[in-house]
C-alpha cells in the first residue's frame, strides 16, 4: 500500500520543508504564505545524479542518490533522503560531509513497495520505487 496523502512542501521564503501524511487537501503555510507542493521528478536530464536507488541486503535498506555521485557542497547538495513502505515514513537529513546515501536498518520491508525520495537543493524532489 502506498502512503496515502504523503506530500512534501517547501517555503519559498525561508526554505523550510513540511510533510503532510493524512489529508492531501491541506496546504501548510509558512512566513505568511502558502507553501509550494514539491512534485517528485522521476525522469529528467539530471536523473543519473538525482534518482534514489533502493538496495535491500541482509534486512537493511540502503538508498543511494544517483548512478553518478551527486555533489555534496554548500551550493549543491542532497539535503535529505526519505523512505516509505506504505504505513511508515523515515527521513534522514544529510550533512555536507556525508555521501548522498542513507541506511534504514529498522524499516520493515513488508509486502508492499518501497518508495524513496531525495531532495536536491537546486533540482528539487526525486523519487523511485522498488
Amino acid at each position: 500500500m502506498q502512503q496515502e496523502g504523503l506530500k512534501f512542501y517547501r517555503c519559498n521564503t525561508c526554505g523550510n520543508l513540511f510533510l503532510t501524511m493524512v489529508d492531501p487537501n491541506v496546504t501548510p503555510t509558512c512566513c505568511g504564505t502558502s507553501m509550494e507542493v514539491l512534485e517528485a521528478n522521476k525522469l529528467h536530464d539530471n536523473a543519473e545524479k538525482h534518482v534514489p536507488i533502493i538496495d535491500v541486503q541482509n534486512g537493511a535498506i540502503n538508498v543511494k542518490v544517483g548512478i553518478q555521485a551527486h555533489p555534496m557542497s554548500k551550493e549543491h547538495r542532497i539535503e535529505w533522503i526519505a523512505l516509505t513502505n506504505g504505513d511508515r515514513v523515515e527521513i534522514q537529513k544529510l550533512g555536507l560531509t556525508s555521501a548522498p546515501t542513507a541506511t534504514f536498518s529498522d524499516m520493515p520491508i513488508g509486502d508492499g513497495k518501497l518508495h524513496a525520495y531525495s531532495f536536491c537543493n537546486i533540482h528539487g524532489l526525486w523519487s523511485s520505487e522498488k
